[in-house]
């Protein structure tokens, strides 16, 4: 009886592994750093060359720099094969660093990119009513606050003004470039 339940067991075994269908890998699940930007409104996106992802495969994507892991907010644009990842502007003052984004089960090295546009030290001339200057982030030892828009006809002297209204501040970051607002009240 013992002799017929083993011989049993190992033509169960025998036909299961014999009856497992096996798959090719594929490569198609390749995610490429394409780069990042500073985007005034967004923060931080960085871009990824990717097909065949969907929106519930980039959940719990992270960053980690400054010793520390931030949440990114990815999705796919399926038109263009892209995977595109934002983080607030409060990692700002980490522009220039390198830091470890872990995403879909890959890992990749980048370098957070400085705020800031295509008017970063050039004037800008703005309409009626409005004013130039830019977006500051303030610390004053709590964490980040802002952003705050200070004015200012050059970064220079946004910088200037910024360091003169919050003059208690161990930190102000310039977190976007110059565009036009309404002159803060």
């Amino acid at each position: 009886m013992r002799k017929m339940f083993l011989f049993l067991m190992m033509l169960t075994v025998l036909v299961s592994t014999l009856g497992v269908q096996t798959t090719k890998a594929r490569a198609d699940g390749l995610i490429t750093y394409e780069g990042g930007e500073f985007v005034v409104g967004v923060g931080i996106l960085f871009t990824f060359d990717a097909s065949s992802y969907r929106n519930k495969d980039l959940k719990n994507a992270t960053i980690y720099v400054g010793s520390d892991f931030y949440d990114l907010n990815c999705w796919v644009r399926k038109e263009d094969g892209e995977i595109l990842c934002s983080v607030r502007g409060g990692l700002t003052q980490f522009a220039g660093q390198t830091a470890i984004i872990y995403l879909a089960g890959q890992i990749f090295y980048v370098t957070i990119p400085r705020p800031g546009g295509p008017n970063d030290d050039s004037s800008l001339s703005c309409t009626d009513g409005l004013v130039s200057g830019a977006d500051v982030m303030v610390d004053f030892g709590s964490g980040p606050d802002g952003p705050y828009f200070v004015p200012g006809n050059t970064l220079a002297e946004v910088q200037s003004l910024a360091e003169s209204w919050f003059s208690g501040a161990t930190s102000i970051d310039i977190v976007s470039g110059l565009y036009c607002s309404a002159e803060p009240t």
